[in-house]
């Protein structure tokens, strides 16, 4: 009896705290997230051999997003949002064929829409960065116009493409985001290089945002390269 008791304790008080991270009224520890991030995007397959990364998305009050991958990804590619301990599917990067991309985004406003949150310009910026990880984009290749003359200079020639990318960073590519206000929302554009693509052609991706952070609409043409004309392409993924 004296046994018990403690054992029964412990076990309320696991089952209390289970209960508060259910409904999010305490964030479950990283590890936790991870695990249950892995375990719902692989699922029957083998969750415990995935590999999990956070998307670092800082306008996200609760909810965590995480990229999950079987095989260096070529086999399951999925990002999933945690929020407590209910994942919501956002994106199937691997799904053939090829999701479309609003089905990504409709759902990351579904869940956009729990958050809650008032964004301004800055908190706008940022989250267009947690979107292009959405379509399997990288932050860190949003160029300035400036650049273009360099990344043109550099077409076809691998090495000089590959400099060009080591020097290239997340926080950076966040900053050369234009973001204005517009009517109750937020107007944005970019230029994305897109070097997975045929040509290496850099995107130009104007976005239209509500205060809460969802995207209403999306529009993405290819940018002319200096002194030449802009040929058809597709948005790619940068090589690891």
């Amino acid at each position: 009896m004296r046994i018990l008791r403690p054992v029964m304790g412990a076990a309320l008080a696991g089952l209390g705290l289970l209960v508060l991270w259910s409904l999010n009224l305490v964030a479950p520890p990283e590890g936790l997230s991870r695990r249950v991030a892995a375990f719902v995007a692989v699922y029957p397959g083998p969750w415990r051999e995935s590999e999990v990364e956070r998307i670092p998305c800082s306008p996200l009050r609760e909810a965590r997003l995480y990229v999950v991958c079987t095989q260096g990804c070529e086999d399951v590619w999925r990002i999933v949002a945690v929020r407590g301990l209910i994942v919501w599917p956002i994106a199937n990067l691997g799904r053939l064929p090829p999701e479309a991309p609003d089905e990504g985004r409709r759902r990351f406003n579904e869940m956009i829409g729990r958050e809650r949150m008032r964004l301004d310009p800055v908190q706008a910026r940022d989250l267009l960065g947690c979107y292009l990880r959405l379509d399997g984009l990288y932050p860190e290749l949003v160029v300035l116009e400036s650049d273009l003359e360099t990344i043109e200079g550099a077409r076809g020639d691998d090495e000089a493409t590959n400099r060009i990318m080591a020097g290239l960073e997340e926080a950076v590519g966040l900053s050369n985001i234009e973001v204005r206000e517009a009517g109750r929302g937020f107007a944005a554009r970019l230029l994305y290089w897109d070097v997975m693509a045929a040509g290496r052609p850099v995107l130009e991706m104007e976005f239209s945002l509500d205060r809460g952070g969802a995207v209403r609409a999306v529009r993405v043409r290819e940018h002319p390269a200096p002194g030449g004309t802009a040929s058809g392409s597709t948005p790619g993924t940068p090589p690891t």
